[in-house]
């Protein structure tokens, strides 16, 4: 199949089939990170990974090479539920922003049928990045990052994330990862309203998967948003709730360790399963 065929809403959303598989009803939701990182660097992964149904990459307007002149980000708030509602059974995949975005929308409980998060946060997240990247002996960025806040414009966020590429990966993957990330097109405009709205509503879940089959996977050389965001909040300590925790992998663990994402991911489909199976009943 063509990997790239694009389709629109009447938002402007794009939607990419990347892949369709056969066996289940599913329709698997790719939402990049970020925000405004093309999600064409979920491709591989979205594709390599086999899933069953239909998978799909999302950007929203305004989100990577889907630029529209958007500037007000908060429009995404009243275009996302439509995106989960124009498809059956859909399963949604978020990394890291895409994975916080979707826990502002309790109504997400009574549409999915499946959530996996992919190193991301349930809350704030920067205090407990500090605190754990001290292990990992890393160079500072407070400089950077700090000239971005003060003057946000493409050369300070450029410096700013290339500063944080080794609290994204391992050393042995440092290189590689970021030549992968740092090609990917990214409006830097949407990570300033994201770093103004996460300040501004002091971002925390406002929704916990009560019966969704949820799996939430991180690791250890994710220096960025730490596993233990999740590991210590008890809002998701729940049955319907899987975590994963992968050794040899860091913010982009299907890059270093795409056998354990892999393998996370075939018993998840396991779970949705018998979850449809007992609604059915």
């Amino acid at each position: 199949m063509n990997s790239k065929k694009y389709f629109f809403d009447e938002n402007h959303v794009r939607y990419e089939l990347c892949q369709v598989n056969g066996g289940k009803p599913y329709n698997w939701l790719f939402l990049p990170g970020g925000p405004g990182m093309d999600s064409s660097y979920l491709r591989d992964v979205a594709s390599s990974l086999e899933l069953p149904g239909n998978v799909w990459l999302i950007d929203l307007p305004g989100n990577g090479t889907n630029e529209d002149s958007l500037r007000n980000f908060d429009t995404w708030f009243e275009i996302f539920p439509s995106v989960i509602q124009k498809f059956d059974n859909p399963i949604l995949v978020g990394h890291s922003f895409g994975g916080m975005f979707p826990l502002f929308f309790p109504e997400l409980e009574h549409q999915l049928k499946g959530f996996v998060i992919l190193n991301s946060a349930p809350c704030l997240w920067l205090e407990e990045a500090v605190s754990y990247s001290k292990q990992f002996d890393l160079p500072d960025l407070s400089q950077e990052m700090q000239d971005f806040t003060r003057q946000p414009n493409r050369e300070t966020f450029d410096a700013a994330l290339k500063a944080c590429m080794p609290y994204y990966f391992s050393p042995s993957a440092l290189s590689r990862g970021s030549a992968l990330v740092l090609t990917v097109p990214l409006n830097y405009l949407a990570a300033v309203w994201w770093q103004q709205k996460v300040l501004e509503t002091h971002y925390s879940a406002k929704w916990v998967p009560q019966q969704v089959p949820t799996l939430i996977i991180g690791a250890k050389f994710d220096a960025i948003t730490p596993f233990s965001l999740f590991e210590k909040d008890t809002r998701f300590a729940r049955d319907n709730i899987t975590m994963r925790f992968i050794e040899d992998a860091g913010h982009f663990p299907w890059i270093e360790n795409p056998t354990a994402v892999r393998e996370a991911l075939t018993e998840f489909i396991s779970q949705i399963q018998s979850s449809m199976d007992e609604q059915s009943e």
